[in-house]
């Protein structure tokens, strides 16, 4: 990493602003029991094992990185692996396939609640300190403009974020780096005044195609701590950890 200040940073949402596994638990929990009872196979520990990696959290915070809440882009898999389960099981793959997506899909109010529910008063100082020090901080996520708002809204974080890009939003997905363009034009930054802060390999390769000046992952996803250290400057424990970092937050003078 260059010696350079860092004058704006851009966040990943989900796994990264909270911790997915805390928030999405619960919520898995209710779509998995309904699941059971669906398709009459209540009391039955393994299938519901099973179930819970193919969605990709269990109910005690387990998150697993091939489930399908992480691998939208990867439909083949996805849908090759609830046929294989639903085979064993003699159950109706496409009805399966349909529940899961419609169940998940209509839990982003719970979600929101979820997040209502929790402290996020760390993170709000982050923001604050970071909004302080002339910091433009930016959240770019896969997740729809609505969610996103009422997600930021619900963390006490919203009046902090001036640059925001979600999958309706008119630029590619990551890991394209067409957002960090965005961002760098819209506040005058160069790629190498801006930090990439998130939890996965495609925020990594995200943060590497834009050529940013500090790469930062956090471990409250699904990523894995020995892998995302290969791409990372740093990697932290949660988001609120960087409180104290010196590259964002250097000592005032």
């Amino acid at each position: 990493m260059k010696d350079v200040l860092i004058k704006g940073v851009i966040f990943d949402k989900d796994g990264t602003l909270f911790d997915y596994g805390e928030v999405w638990g619960p919520v898995v929990k209710d779509c998995v029991d309904t699941i059971l009872m669906t398709f009459d196979l209540r009391n039955k520990d393994r299938i519901r094992r099973e179930i819970y990696q193919i969605i990709g959290v269990d109910d005690e915070g387990r998150v697993y990185q091939d489930g399908f809440l992480f691998n939208h882009d990867k439909l083949v898999r996805i849908v090759l692996r609830i046929f294989r389960f639903c085979i064993v099981n003699r159950i109706s793959p496409v009805a399966m396939y349909r529940t899961i997506t419609r169940m998940l899909n209509s839990q982003n109010l719970k979600v929101v609640r979820k997040i209502h529910s929790m402290d996020f008063s760390r993170l709000q100082d982050l923001f604050e300190e970071l909004d302080s020090r002339g910091m433009v901080i930016g959240v770019v996520t896969n997740d729809i403009t609505a969610n996103t708002k009422a997600i930021l809204d619900g963390m006490g974080i919203s009046r902090h974020v001036r640059f925001l890009r979600t999958k309706e939003s008119n630029c590619r997905r990551k890991p394209s780096n067409e957002s960090i363009k965005q961002f760098c034009t819209l506040f005058g930054l160069k790629s190498e005044e801006v930090a990439v802060v998130g939890d996965s390999v495609v925020d990594m390769e995200y943060a590497k195609a834009g050529k940013v000046g500090y790469t930062v992952a956090v471990l409250t996803g699904y990523g894995n701590g020995e892998v995302l250290s290969q791409w990372a400057d740093v990697v932290y424990d949660k988001v609120e950890d960087l409180v104290d970092d010196n590259v964002l937050l250097p000592p005032l003078l």
